[in-house]
């Protein structure tokens, strides 16, 4: 409740004519690394649940349980690449600007490295885990970028087709004055 109200409050406010206000970029940070968080959690104890197996935190917190040597190591691989998929939506509906979903996605990553630094105590030297970064970057980049600017675009072209179809035109006729009623 409160997330959702001081969210509004910066995008509806005086906040949201300026985007590259400090104070609603935090926001956004803040709220995009909780959902990254969030989504990985309840996808990782739905799987635990699911198959059987005790819950650790150390699951989202650390860099050496992403292993080839094991299945469950895999098995978080390919959860983790999910939640970058999960996580696109919310880069769509909290950033909503293509321009700025690389800066997003980058930052999520850039603060999970720097959090699963200080949580081992050690700087992440598995191959494995790196190439999951670079992936689950890729993926939340590129579809970021792509259902960004869908949502930018739909409104620009789409609205425009709904308008003319209204007055009973086809899409690319230009609008006469005498047409309208």
């Amino acid at each position: 409740m409160f997330l959702t109200s001081g969210y509004h409050r910066l995008v509806n406010g005086n906040y949201a004519t300026d985007i590259n206000n400090p104070s609603k970029l935090l926001f956004q940070i803040i709220l995009l690394q909780c959902f990254y968080y969030l989504t990985a959690l309840v996808i990782f104890y739905l799987f635990a649940s699911l198959d059987g197996l005790e819950f650790s935190v150390d699951w989202i917190f650390s860099w050496e349980i992403v292993s080839s040597e094991n299945t469950m190591g895999l098995t978080l691989f390919v959860l983790w690449l999910f939640d970058s998929l999960l996580c696109v939506l919310f880069v769509t509906l909290v950033v909503g600007r293509s321009k700025l979903a690389w800066d997003f996605a980058l930052t999520i990553h850039i603060i999970n490295l720097i959090i699963v630094w200080v949580y081992t105590k050690e700087f992440p030297q598995s191959l494995l885990w790196w190439c999951l970064q670079v992936l689950s970057g890729v993926v939340l980049i590129s579809l970021s970028t792509y259902m960004t600017r869908w949502k930018e675009l739909r409104t620009t072209f789409f609205d425009n087709m709904l308008e003319q179809q209204e007055l009973g035109q086809m899409p690319g006729e230009s609008i006469e004055m005498s047409n309208i009623k």
